[in-house]
């Protein structure tokens, strides 16, 4: 170990160390129950979507068109790497006597090789059962919720628009989805669906309009290998440029890696299975790997050798030419060639990667490939689990969610997204004949358009310091709520019911103005906090004190960026009574004891239902602190989902 990595352990192990977990100790990821999956948190079905304990739209209005957002279900590893990685650590180990023991190589080896053969038996970037099954049940939960709206629509003969990043776990999402809502109904409306002009694929995936330009903005290129063209182009490439160059976000996500916590934790769960001189000799720089077929760096990542030989070191789950593999397995097979292992916190952060994916395969881990990551946690703290959580969560924080103050680059990407929400709902208001449209996409999606609609647990953004010195220069657990786990955990939804009322409105002399209320992962909350007042937004005002309703004239003038907000001169306020589900049930079948709770269970639909050891994976031990997040938005839970990590790091080494 060299003498800086020295002094961060040492230090990890005094005062600054303790500091700096301190910081993190008061808003632990999912501290209740003890998990540390960031964005990787299976989907948990919130107790007011089993009890379909909604409120009703205010008196005189009907519910007649709903619409959604959602982050694909449960998956695999995106790619071959982190698996790839640690799989060359580990055999550079056995060559050099790096491990702890016998017994721990062998373990260590067996567990990186099973989830490997998992993958490529599922299929790298697909989803896993768990993920198949999340979506089913929001599916059937969509429509119970809104039976009224569906079945109206079926006797006038509407329509249902299903859309698609284009990405094949999107759509695979949005398959299960519309499986569970088609049984649901009854197969009511399962062929009544807008024909796309570009579908995402044949068979069950034939109904699903590819929209990238809206549902995967963040990339200049298309799942489908087509590049954007016009103003999406110029969005996407204004934002990678962003995203890539600004040193507000590199130097924040550096000091992350880098502070005394993340060193200490990772040297504490890695010397369970390495020896300390292995480990010193990784952080010195002796051993380092990339992923390529002979561990070196390509530094084109063209996955081509760099002595000029043409060489193909393209690595790949299986052994072959990796252009075949790619066209029988997918082109996940074979990992990006710029992914490394150059200090021991990048191959503790792999191995978390490994343990973290490891809850969203449940059902893939069984038989020959048989993994347990869980024992490499079990002894971790309460605090080095959360350091874990922190990492992974800043870089998503920074460069997809709210990030630092006084920028708003890294979520008005998704104003084309919002506009997209407000016009399809203009549309119905005149005459349109589709009564719902679901949309199937990624964290990627989710987390910018959370930001910029104040959602809760995306309403604060770091401080703008472009060298940070503490951990309180930078976006830390203790004094911000975002959580990668509660903002995007798998399968997370964001779905508006929009209500409408025949006649005019004697207060402004035109016709109604239409009704929104949003549901967060299936659970119904505000628009907006008052914390949205540091981004240049306006709080926005519920048409009654308490409600959740709101006009969707105040939500055209306090959500999206400068320039595409419309002043309304409206009241948002209306006089009717709104109604609660208490004493007058939206749609949902509040008395059906016979609901589906979404994880394949089939249970009584009652205030006492909790999720079953089904639901929850293996655990970290731990002991209480609380979630900070809003109480509206604190429920039993949701919970996490996917997202490219270590982009930048990539870039940066």
């Amino acid at each position: 170990m060299n003498k800086q990595s020295k002094m961060r352990r040492a230090l990890g192990s005094g005062v600054a160390g303790v500091a700096a977990l301190a910081m993190l100790a008061t808003g632990t990821a999912h501290a209740a129950n003890g998990t540390y999956y960031s964005s990787k948190q299976p989907y948990i079905v919130p107790q007011q979507a089993l009890d379909m304990s909604y409120s009703a739209a205010p008196e005189g209005y009907t519910i007649t068109y709903t619409e959604m957002l959602a982050r694909h279900g449960s998956r695999g590893l995106s790619s071959y790497k982190y698996d790839a990685l640690l799989k060359m650590m580990g055999q550079t180990a056995s060559e050099v006597g790096g491990f702890v023991s016998e017994e721990a190589e062998q373990a260590f080896m067996a567990n990186v090789q099973a989830i490997i053969d998992a993958n490529v038996e599922n299929g790298y970037g697909m989803l896993t059962g768990q993920g198949a099954t999340q979506h089913q049940g929001i599916g059937s939960r969509a429509y119970q919720r809104n039976k009224q709206l569906f079945d109206q629509a079926t006797a006038d003969g509407e329509t249902i628009e299903y859309e698609s990043s284009g990405e094949a776990r999107a759509t695979e999402s949005g398959e299960n989805f519309k499986k569970g809502f088609d049984q649901a109904s009854g197969n009511t409306l399962s062929d009544s669906y807008e024909t796309p002009t570009d579908p995402a694929g044949e068979g069950d995936a034939a109904p699903f309009q590819k929209s990238p330009d809206t549902l995967y903005f963040h990339k200049t290129d298309n799942p489908d290998g087509s590049e954007k063209t016009g103003e999406a182009a110029d969005i996407a490439s204004h934002y990678e440029s962003f995203v890539e160059n600004d040193e507000t976000i590199a130097n924040a996500e550096d000091y992350i890696e880098n502070v005394d916590a993340s060193v200490t934790v990772s040297y504490d769960l890695l010397s369970q299975i390495f020896t300390e001189d292995f480990l010193e000799k990784v952080d010195d720089g002796t051993y380092s790997w990339y992923n390529t077929t002979t561990g070196e760096k390509d530094s084109d990542e063209d996955g081509k050798a760099d002595d000029g030989s043409g060489t193909d070191i393209r690595n790949c789950a299986i052994e072959g030419d990796p252009d075949e593999l790619m066209a029988e397995y997918g082109e996940d097979i074979c990992g990006e060639t710029g992914k490394h292992i150059s200090s021991v916190v990048d191959a503790a952060m792999d191995l978390y990667n490994l343990y973290i994916i490891a809850a969203d395969m449940q059902e893939e881990n069984t038989g020959d490939h048989t993994f347990d990551f869980d024992q490499y946690f079990t002894t971790i703290s309460p605090e080095d689990g959360d350091v874990f959580a922190w990492i992974l969560d800043m870089e998503d924080f920074y460069e997809k969610g709210p990030s630092y103050a006084g920028q708003d680059e890294t979520y008005r990407i998704a104003q084309p997204l919002l506009d997209d929400f407000f016009k399809s709902i203009d549309e119905r208001v005149a005459g349109g004949t589709t009564a719902a449209t679901f949309r199937f996409a990624h964290a990627e999606t989710i987390m910018p358009f959370a930001a910029l609609i104040g959602a809760p647990g995306s309403t604060q953004q770091a401080p703008a310091v472009e060298n940070p010195q503490s951990v309180a220069d930078v976006y830390n657990y203790q004094n911000n709520e975002w959580r990668g786990e509660s903002v995007t955990p798998m399968a997370a939804n964001i779905q508006w019911d929009v209500a409408t009322r025949d006649g005019i409105d004697p207060e402004t002399g035109k016709a109604y103005t239409p009704l929104i209320r949003m549901l967060y992962n299936e659970e119904e909350v505000a628009f907006g906090g008052t914390n949205t007042l540091t981004r240049g937004l306006s709080s926005c005002t519920p048409v009654a004190e308490g409600s959740t309703w709101y006009k969707e004239s105040e939500l055209k003038s306090c959500l999206g960026v400068d320039g595409k907000r419309i002043p309304s001169t409206e009241e948002p306020t209306i006089t009717v009574e709104t109604g609660t589900s208490g004493d007058q049930q939206q749609d949902g079948n509040a008395g059906d004891q016979n609901q589906n709770t979404g994880d394949g269970v089939t249970g009584p639909s009652d205030s006492t239902k909790k999720p079953t050891a089904a639901d929850q994976p293996k655990t970290i031990a731990k002991t209480g602190s609380a979630m900070i997040v809003p109480a509206v938005a604190a429920v039993v839970l949701i919970a996490a989902g996917v997202t490219l990590v270590f982009v930048r790091r990539a870039k940066r080494h």
